[in-house]
């Protein structure tokens, strides 16, 4: 049955629908832009206005839906002359009940060379995608020691670093080290088992074992393999006879010396709702930060995405993505594949202005300047604090600095005057902002970690 929402089974009008929808995509689309993400698409059902379409993993299924959703709402309606809205799911069934793709809309091969998201991928399997791997993870600063730590646990599972805690925001590259380990492990040892899973994964898998009364069996496909990977552990989180279970894992396999790497998106020690134990052990091997890619690597990644789609990517179009969207590789190249898609429809080159027209959520004007409010919302978010606290009459030290901060950057990016800034925070007197000014200028000379707040907020509020 599909993931990712409950879905009837395929029905002759959904097949109708979608044969219009494959048909204006096929006319549209650059051809290997069509067979890399559209052809491998199915009917599922119709459930009210409501089309389900299956994606073959629940990449395929993220990527299409997070940077063509917004595309198929606009066109479909039209195209079909009612109000159908798409759903993606996961076609999660096995391989062998699946239709086979037509000859035109076979999967391409991954970027490195591997095969196409066929049963390697399955949401069932603990198998690497092939679309990972470390010759197409672009490095720079922010991932330089996370790569160089990834690769000497490949190359030596079990005795480099045991286990290894990738941590950092999400989009930042931390799956795709994770399945590029499983995968160099597989290559240089075709007969290890190597379980790569998801933290959903592993919990789905334990709950279907307690159900079925098949705990042996569980137990042997994770505590019996030559490599254990689990991406997004933070997730464990609540879940506390999984927990249980993954804690007595962990300690079966770092006693054999069996290869442990995990991700999550904070560190071990800011995980809530994990007993300590377990926190603790997440700790025992290698832990690596992975950090926002700087401006380089972000044009660095484009420039790879494109060359790996076939996609002209011009110099200023690169730069202007990868000056705007700072925080998330995925969003990064999802961009690119979004403004490559209505250029393709449009037969357009890639160009600054359709990129600024395409691309206008996430892309700001020129000349943009973020609105008091937006600033007082996004300093309120980041230091956990409301808005009504942050210009409230307090002086406390957690209020009295987010208000400093956001009085600065609201006279550094909003350049509105000292008086206009000091009423929107309920001050009558400007030289409140003055002080707030240079109180913020003076921390961020001798505190990296306000320096760095800023810096944060700053990229932010003007992308």
């Amino acid at each position: 049955m599909p993931t990712g929402g409950s879905a009837p089974r395929t029905s002759t009008q959904a097949d109708q629908h979608w044969s219009r929808i494959d048909q204006y995509l096929r006319g549209r689309l650059r051809d290997d832009l069509y067979r890399r993400w559209f052809a491998p698409l199915r009917p599922v059902g119709l459930e009210g206005d409501r089309l389900q379409v299956a994606a073959p993993d629940p990449f395929h299924r993220d990527f299409v839906d997070d940077n063509y959703r917004d595309w198929f709402d606009e066109f479909v309606p039209g195209l079909l002359g009612a109000p159908v809205r798409t759903h993606f799911v996961v076609d999660d069934r096995p391989a062998a009940r699946r239709e086979p793709a037509p000859a035109r809309g076979a999967p391409v091969s991954g970027p490195s060379g591997g095969g196409a998201v066929a049963a390697e991928s399955l949401p069932g399997e603990t198998r690497p995608n092939p679309r990972y791997a470390f010759d197409t993870f672009v490095v720079g600063e922010s991932n330089r020691f996370a790569v160089a730590a990834a690769q000497a646990v490949a190359k030596s599972p079990g005795r480099a670093w045991n286990p290894l805690f990738l941590h950092g925001d999400s989009g930042l590259g931390k799956t795709h080290l994770l399945h590029a380990i499983a995968r160099s492990i597989l290559d240089s040892s075709p007969g290890a088992r190597v379980a790569i899973v998801t933290s959903e994964r592993y919990t789905n898998d334990f709950v279907d074992a307690l159900s079925s009364n098949s705990m042996p069996d569980f137990r042997r496909k994770y505590r019996e393999c030559g490599a254990l990977l689990v991406d997004d552990v933070q997730f464990f989180a609540g879940r506390d006879k999984t927990a249980e279970e993954f804690f007595h894992t962990f300690n079966t396999l770092y006693e054999q010396n069996v290869q442990i790497v995990l991700s999550s998106d904070r560190s071990p020690k800011e995980l809530k709702g994990l007993e300590e134990r377990l926190c603790s052990r997440f700790e025992w091997g290698m832990r690596v930060h992975i950090d926002t890619p700087e401006f380089e690597t972000r044009a660095a990644i484009l420039k790879k995405k494109a060359a790996v789609e076939r996609i002209e990517l011009a110099d200023d179009v690169a730069a202007l993505l990868a000056t705007h969207i700072k925080s998330n590789v995925r969003e990064l190249e999802g961009a690119l594949m979004r403004l490559a898609a209505f250029a393709s429809l449009k037969g357009e080159a890639l160009s600054v202005p359709l990129a600024r027209d395409v691309l206008r959520d996430v892309i700001p004007p020129p000349g943009y300047r973020p609105s008091i409010e937006r600033i007082q919302e996004e300093v309120a978010a980041c230091y956990g604090i409301t808005v009504a606290r942050l210009t409230s009459a307090s002086r406390e030290q957690k209020i009295a600095l987010p208000r400093q901060v956001a009085m600065y950057l609201c006279r550094e990016l909003a350049k509105e005057t000292l008086q206009t800034i000091a009423e929107k925070f309920n001050k009558k007197d400007h030289t409140t902002v003055i002080a707030a000014i240079d109180r913020v200028n003076d921390l961020m000379a001798a505190d990296a970690t306000v320096l760095q707040s800023v810096q944060r907020l700053r990229e932010r509020l003007v992308s």
